[in-house]
């Protein structure tokens, strides 16, 4: 059996096909594309659609249908945009992706499901990562925002008072400051403006000039420092055994990791993902699993 997964970004779309029996991506299905995020409706649905189809041709045998790992706000359960008010596929409010996505890949709308992203990446890494191992992590990821999933067996744990309301970490708070704007590429950015005066563009630049440049050094060894005293109450209240680090900043972790450490000294297991860019791609792929499916639909309406 085969499906397609799909990791939406705001400026891109990256899918693949996979094979259910021996659980692995065909990486010779791969299709990327950018996208305009501020593109009208049917200039990013075009976009998505030729990625998806080109996988899809790639592959060359039928699917059991699409899932698409995609960022909030969204109604999962539905395949309703509900993604306003901020800098990304603003045109996709309120589109029923589900019902336009099946009618031009002429499958059933049954066929087309979505999750969060970062709930995409816990399950991929709890289903066949390192983090299998364990019961109980939490997964976050690092890059233009702040994603997390909190998960138990591999579900994704949304309404339980030992975690923030749906899971969700960017809209916490540390020290006064939104944790999205610290813990993201524009935190990074400005702590580093903040004490040199000089802006960059991106979090590579900034990771480029470790070797050569203490300051940048320490910006990284503070973001551990800061990302771990901010997390580490929520991951003790949920008995938190393994965390796992996804994204684009995750990709410094020999920086700042042993500062991150040192803040949670307690977790079992504290490591970067192997699956890389391609773990929401898997978890959105493995909702096709009809029995896994069942035991996740519930909380895709909570999602």
């Amino acid at each position: 059996m085969f499906s397609l997964g799909v990791d939406i970004g705001g400026s891109h779309i990256a899918c693949c096909a996979f094979d259910h029996t021996s659980k692995k991506l065909l990486k010779e299905t791969f299709s990327y594309e950018k996208v305009d995020p501020h593109g009208a409706k049917d200039e990013i649905l075009n976009t998505w659609l030729l990625a998806l189809i080109n996988s899809i041709m790639l592959l060359g045998k039928p699917i059991t249908g699409v899932g698409l790992a995609m960022p909030g706000p969204f109604d999962y359960y539905r395949g309703i945009s509900q993604i306003k008010e901020v800098d990304k596929l603003q045109s996709l409010y309120n589109v029923n992706l589900r019902s336009e996505l099946a009618q031009s890949l002429n499958m059933l709308p049954s066929q087309i499901r979505f999750i969060n992203d970062a709930s995409a990446f816990s399950i991929a890494e709890a289903s066949l990562g390192k983090a299998s191992a364990y019961k109980r992590i939490v997964a976050i990821t690092l890059g233009t925002g702040l994603g997390a999933s909190f998960a138990v067996n591999g579900m994704p744990v949304l309404k339980d008072k030992r975690v923030p309301d749906s899971g969700y970490l960017y809209n916490q708070y540390y020290k006064n400051i939104l944790a999205d704007e610290l813990f993201s590429t524009r935190g990074i950015i400005e702590a580093y403006r903040e004490v040199t005066g000089e802006q960059i563009t991106n979090v590579k630049e900034l990771y480029d000039k470790v070797a050569i440049d203490n300051q940048a050094k320490l910006v990284f060894e503070n973001f551990g420092n800061r990302l771990g005293d901010f997390i580490k109450p929520y991951l003790e209240e949920f008995g938190t055994e393994a965390l796992v680090l996804g994204g684009n900043i995750s990709k410094a972790f020999d920086v700042f990791g042993d500062s991150l450490k040192t803040q949670l000294p307690n977790l079992d297991e504290l490591y970067v993902s192997e699956f890389g860019e391609e773990a929401a791609i898997i978890g959105g792929a493995l909702l096709l699993d009809e029995e896994y499916y069942d035991e996740i639909e519930f909380t895709l309406k909570l999602m």
